[in-house]
């Protein structure tokens, strides 16, 4: 709800603007491609957790956390058909976990709370690929430490190919014209990251900061070739939400949601997505010299949203593209991309139905312990207790809704497809195969079939994905046997 503190600071928000932008229009940096692994080139990926320097403004070291760097991992291409061996060594001087979010496997190998890299261990995964082109990404789920860890830097991102995507003739030279985005928010003081430290309001709200990072790039731009471009996007923030959109305001294209592409590419203006949402889109560039692709910063609270009416936003260039005639470019717009066979309401009659409340107990008085402050059906996440059972193969429908604000609701070892959104049918973009939904006061229908078995010892895990209401209890456990 509004308040005068928050006009206060929309305010002074608006008095930044002006200097942050033109601060980024004059220093300008090459956006950072993380280094591209092909399970097919590499009979073992191994992945080292460290602690790092990472200079976000030239010059300036700040103290982050990697995978094979000073800050985020490596791309890892996984191939369906085929096996991933992935060797994960903690050198961080403290515990974490890996999950891999979005991708279809074993509890044994999902990487949730229960599976702890100790210092000084390997944690080794074998898993078969078993699911359609797709990105996926890996990321912390230490109970309590996961919103610190991510904070800090341990993310990267899957890249799944399967014989459809290789027959596509769609952008695909990594790095070129097919470029992974990891956007992030982060705070600094005088070109250093701030450290993760959070407020009982910024738990509340999950943790927004004020400046965007892109692959641990600040104020990126990128030579691509002139024509078509495709980018992969990964909101890879704590707690911000954000709304993308061309700086020229032009048209461009999705293609594919979390699970994999949608059946055929929609045209769209804007693209809104909740952190741990991936998008892929598709932009064409052929008459363009210059275009950015912008953020605006969107608010915690759908009332501020309306009343400031979009204009009052923090807007941001996430990334420049820059064209040049000498990058060779191949690559067009698929008219057909997928084949989805569609669920639809009369399968709901089939299915076995949950239902799932999102909580939120606002008690100013509470201490930064936060137990029982975010609950999911009245209870916080408890490790000792399984909530939900599900059978392996069964039809199932989860009805979720939220309170307070919009959460993104993320369920592991599956893809899904969304009934109903907040009551509505869903958009047309989002017709397709996700792992995380915003979901609100209204329910959000979502149908799946869980083809993978988790047990008693390595359950899935069902989640909001703002990451400090995740640390503070707003998690589930389900087995699927």
């Amino acid at each position: 709800m509004l308040n005068f503190k928050k006009i206060l600071i929309f305010i002074f928000l608006l008095q930044l603007i002006s200097s942050c932008n033109s601060e980024s229009e004059s220093n300008k940096n090459l956006l950072r491609i993380p280094s591209l692994i092909d399970t097919m080139n590499e009979e073992k990926i191994l992945l080292e957790l460290r602690k790092g320097k990472h200079e976000f403004y030239p010059g300036v070291k700040s103290d982050t956390m990697g995978i094979n760097s000073s800050y985020l991992g490596p791309t890892i291409k996984l191939h369906k058909e085929t096996i991933a061996k992935i060797q994960f060594t903690n050198s961080l001087g403290e515990s974490t976990t890996i999950h891999g979010h979005g991708l279809h496997v074993n509890g044994k190998v999902d990487g949730g709370p229960q599976q702890v890299i100790r210092p000084e261990t390997t944690w080794q995964i074998e898993f078969p690929v078993a699911q359609e082109a797709g990105m996926s990404w890996y990321h912390p789920h230490l109970m309590g430490k996961t919103a610190q860890h991510v904070h800090a830097g341990l993310a990267g991102i899957y890249l799944i190919e399967d014989e459809n995507s290789k027959s596509l003739q769609l952008p695909k030279t990594y790095g070129v014209n097919d470029i992974p985005l990891v956007i992030q928010d982060r705070s600094f003081l005088n070109g250093k990251m701030k450290p993760y430290s959070v407020t009982h309001e910024e738990m509340m709200e999950g943790l927004r900061e004020d400046t965007l990072v892109v692959n641990g790039t600040v104020n990126a731009y990128h030579e691509v070739p002139q024509s078509w471009i495709r980018l992969r996007l990964l909101n890879g923030s704590n707690a911000r939400f954000y709304r993308f959109y061309l700086s020229n305001q032009a048209s461009f294209y999705k293609i594919a949601t979390e699970g994999g592409f949608l059946n055929k590419p929609v045209a769209i203006q804007d693209i809104t997505m909740a952190p741990g949402e991936r998008n892929e889109v598709m932009l064409d560039l052929s008459n363009i010299e210059t275009v950015h692709l912008m953020a605006e910063f969107l608010p915690a609270d759908p009332d501020d949203q309306q009343f400031f009416m979009n204009w009052l936003n923090h807007k941001a260039s996430v990334l420049e593209l820059r064209t040049d005639k000498s990058i060779v470019g191949n690559g067009v717009l698929p008219e057909h991309l997928n084949t989805i066979k569609f669920y639809s309401g009369s399968d709901k009659s089939k299915a076995v139905v949950r239902k799932f409340s999102l909580e939120m107990d606002d008690d100013s008085e509470q201490v930064m312990d936060m137990h029982n402050m975010f609950t999911i059906n009245g209870q916080s996440m408890d490790t000792n207790r399984i909530d939900e059972r599900v059978k392996k193969g069964e039809l199932e429908v989860w009805s979720i809704t939220a309170e307070m604000m919009p959460h993104p609701f993320h369920i592991h070892g599956v893809s899904f497809q969304i009934l109903t959104h907040q009551g509505e049918p869903p958009a047309e973009a989002d017709r397709g195969w996700k792992d995380t939904v915003v979901v609100g006061e209204q329910p959000t229908e979502v149908i799946m079939k869980f083809n993978h078995e988790a047990d008693d010892d390595t359950p899935y895990m069902y989640h909001c994905h703002i990451l400090e209401h995740e640390d503070g209890g707003m998690m589930g456990q389900f087995t699927v046997q």
